[in-house]
């Protein structure tokens, strides 16, 4: 999948992130956006996403992406399985955050849960939307190398089916070595 940039300018006010920004991402599994902070990076996976407003023009072969944000966003008042649910149905639900050694968390509320866990569960629901783009913005985030490395070995998975564009600092290089990196 190839996502085109044609002079896109986005700005919040009177700060510019990107003026006439001209680009091509050629994804064809998974490709990971690194930048320095500041840099526009989650501001352009949202671009991407349809969830910001621009000038300019974006050329994405799909309407089918989900979307991880920095911030877990879980439904507080639902249970963990049914923010999964509410994407997918209930046996891809079950199934992936198994996967992600959620099991036992299904009926738990996202508040309840460590910060890890709450990751791995917004994952899940990124996961479980059958979608053809998925944009992770800093999944990694908060999680210890065992459960980053087992992450990293499902998205591997799934990215032989679909595309997935992931917005991290951490070092994955060595779990991901055919991954291609777009320095923002």
């Amino acid at each position: 999948m190839n996502i085109t940039f044609a002079n896109l300018t986005k700005k919040y006010g009177n700060k510019t992130v990107f003026e006439d920004f001209t680009q091509t991402l050629e994804i064809n599994g998974i490709l990971i956006v690194k930048g320095a902070s500041g840099k526009g990076k989650t501001t352009l996976m949202k671009t991407i996403a349809g969830l910001e407003d621009y000038s300019g023009e974006i050329s994405v072969p799909t309407d089918k992406i989900s979307f991880m944000f920095q911030e877990d966003r879980l439904i507080p008042f639902i249970s963990v399985l049914k923010n999964v649910e509410a994407v997918s149905d209930a046996d891809t639900a079950k199934k992936i955050l198994c996967e992600l050694e959620l099991e036992s968390e299904f009926n738990s509320p996202p508040l309840s849960l460590s910060g890890g866990m709450r990751r791995r569960a917004a994952l899940a629901r990124a996961l479980a939307y059958p979608s053809k783009l998925v944009i992770l913005d800093e999944p990694f985030k908060g999680l210890d190398e065992k459960l980053k490395k087992k992450c990293i070995e499902i998205i591997k998975r799934e990215s032989k089916s679909r595309d997935f564009l992931i917005v991290t600092h951490e070092s994955v290089d060595e779990f991901i070595p055919d991954a291609k990196t777009f320095i923002l």
